[in-house]
């Protein structure tokens, strides 16, 4: 009778088959679109970022330094080792070894100099992100002001507001050169600087750090898993919805009155939940392997963490059941599947790696069924073992036990109105 009950329980969502096309291919679509639309920038993708710097001095530098040191021979006696401290603290040059010195930085920054006449020219042809326009004297002022108390001068840069993202990053580059240049000028005023003394280079990192440095993980791979994850909870409202129309067709009474025990009815729903979540998964695991070349070497684990997620789905659909059930509505499966999944694939990261925003929500989210199952198949894909994602097999069993307890104890045990 249980197996005819699982057999019945299937043969409904067979039925409908537009929930089964929304379930199985929608994931799909959304896994395409999103690669698509942020793979460029999960994938570190420099293309996105390309930064055309120009740069526009009018001025000599080192004819400027030349300038500064006959002045100030004046006022203070200059020795070999205070020259070589002066020359390291170049201002333009210290800015264009930042932008081109480093190996990172030139995958896509492109720093192309000017003359002075064409500032104009550049400002309006919006061929450039960022413009540096290195004021007349820019050099001896900037000397004169650490060694000899004059004014600070200020470099010119223009933005191109329209590309608030690279107008972001060159900001923030050129606040990590003021921090350290800064550090620089006092140093200098403390009498510890020498020719030893550097500014540090901007490090700039491309790739997502991955476990052992073995594998990155690509916005497909993010969004296979992360799709996965979320629209399996979708099954657990799935069943729950028409298991209440069950109820309200009256078909659960007619179950109870063949003596059939309703915990048996339960166990039905559960183990039909959990098959139809495995069949989900591996359609679209399957369907993501020819695809997006998906690959699942630790094959044993995959099918772990999707028996234990589905586990819980099946835990969930007999909890929404119970909760329908007892309130005679399918209210409960419909505030599942319209709200509250929403916010589980938000604080599970379905949605954008929540790692990067909050480590709280990122603890918040392994406890959550798409949270935890979608960190393990990512460090599956970092070729983790089995004791790397003990913790998080922990998370999915003690989630799916929990369930399964409370929509025993609430699921009702007789028929009728209650």
């Amino acid at each position: 009778m249980f197996l005819a009950l699982i057999v019945k329980q299937l043969k409904i969502l067979s039925r409908n088959p537009l929930e089964l096309l929304v379930l199985l291919l929608m994931p799909v679509v959304l896994i395409t679109i999103l690669s698509v639309a942020l793979g460029p920038i999960m994938d570190g993708n420099s293309e996105m970022f390309d930064l055309d710097i120009a740069v526009i001095q009018h001025d000599d530098e080192e004819a400027q330094l030349e300038s500064f040191l006959k002045k100030s021979n004046e006022s203070m006696p200059i020795d070999e080792k205070l020259k070589e401290s002066i020359k390291q603290m170049l201002p333009v040059t210290l800015l264009l070894d930042q932008l081109t010195g480093n190996e990172e930085m030139k995958k896509f920054v492109t720093v192309k100099k000017l003359n002075e006449n064409e500032l104009n020219k550049a400002r309006k042809s919006g061929d450039y992100d960022v413009i540096i326009d290195v004021p007349k004297n820019f050099t001896d002022a900037y000397l004169s002001s650490v060694f000899l108390s004059g004014s600070k001068p200020s470099l010119n840069v223009y933005l191109d507001e329209d590309q608030p993202v690279t107008s972001s990053i060159t900001k923030s580059m050129l606040d990590y050169f003021q921090q350290q240049y800064s550090l620089l000028t006092q140093l200098n005023n403390a009498d510890q600087l020498d020719a030893k003394v550097t500014s540090p280079k901007i490090v700039v990192a491309s790739d997502i750090e991955t476990i052992a440095n073995q594998k990155s993980i690509s916005s497909k791979i993010y969004y296979t898993f992360s799709m996965s994850v979320m629209f399996i909870l979708y099954m657990a409202s799935t069943i729950a919805s028409l298991a209440f129309l069950e109820k309200d067709m009256n078909i659960f009474d007619r179950i109870v009155l063949a003596r059939i025990h309703p915990i048996t009815y339960l166990g039905s729903i559960i183990v039909s939940t959990i098959l139809l979540a495995m069949i989900q998964m591996t359609i679209l695991f399957t369907v993501s392997h020819f695809m997006f070349d998906i690959q699942f070497e630790q094959f044993g684990l995959y099918v772990l963490i999707t028996f234990l997620l589905a586990v819980i789905v099946g835990a969930l659909a007999a909890l929404l059941s119970a909760i329908n059930y007892r309130n005679n509505s399918s209210g409960a499966s419909n505030i599942f599947s319209a709200a509250i999944i929403s916010i589980l694939a938000l604080v599970g990261g379905s949605f954008i790696p929540i790692s990067q925003l909050s480590s709280f929500l990122s603890s918040l989210g392994k406890w959550t069924p798409n949270g935890a199952a979608l960190e393990a198949y990512l460090k599956l894909q970092q070729n983790a073992t089995f004791l790397d994602i003990q913790d998080l097999v922990f998370n999915l069993s003690m989630l799916g036990i929990g369930l399964l307890v409370i929509a025993f104890v609430l699921f009702p045990r007789r028929g009728g109105i209650l």
